[in-house]
């Protein structure tokens, strides 16, 4: 009882931590992704260590390369040059942004990886952690209904 009482209560705060749907991106953060007004945001989070990113990315970078939506991909690694490989190893063309001082991910706190952000106006309208089947499917349906 005790530990199912401490892993909920670790859970439940971790959720407070982390970015969540109608939550507001700081100023700050919309500057350094240089997010425009009223445009729809994929913000992916990824890493080269994360076997769902792999499958994921060329899935994503499709939906940015029909021009569905705009994507940003933040790569986590704690060395740059592994995320570097990475984008070249999946031929990515989205601008992708080197966390490297993880001002990012301690900001949006994803509960996992890949994390995907639907992000408007400076808004989180949508959050994905963790794989999913047919992730570009699924985004192009939730950007349809957004817009």
């Amino acid at each position: 009882m005790f530990k199912k009482t401490i892993y909920s209560l670790l859970f439940s705060s971790m959720s407070l931590l982390a970015l969540e749907t109608g939550d507001s991106l700081s100023q700050n953060i919309q500057n350094n992704l240089k997010l425009e007004a009223d445009k729809v945001y994929v913000i992916d989070f990824f890493a080269s260590w994360c076997k769902s990113c792999k499958k994921e990315l060329p899935l994503i970078a499709n939906i940015y390369n029909d021009k569905t939506v705009e994507v940003i991909g933040i790569n986590v690694d704690k060395n740059q040059e592994d995320g570097e490989r990475l984008v070249k190893e999946l031929e990515l063309t989205f601008p992708v942004v080197y966390d490297t001082d993880k001002s990012l991910v301690e900001s949006f706190d994803p509960l996992g990886f890949p994390a995907v952000y639907y992000v408007k106006n400076g808004k989180v309208l949508n959050v994905i952690f963790g794989a999913v089947e047919e992730i570009d499917k699924k985004i192009k349906e939730d950007i349809k209904a957004i817009k």
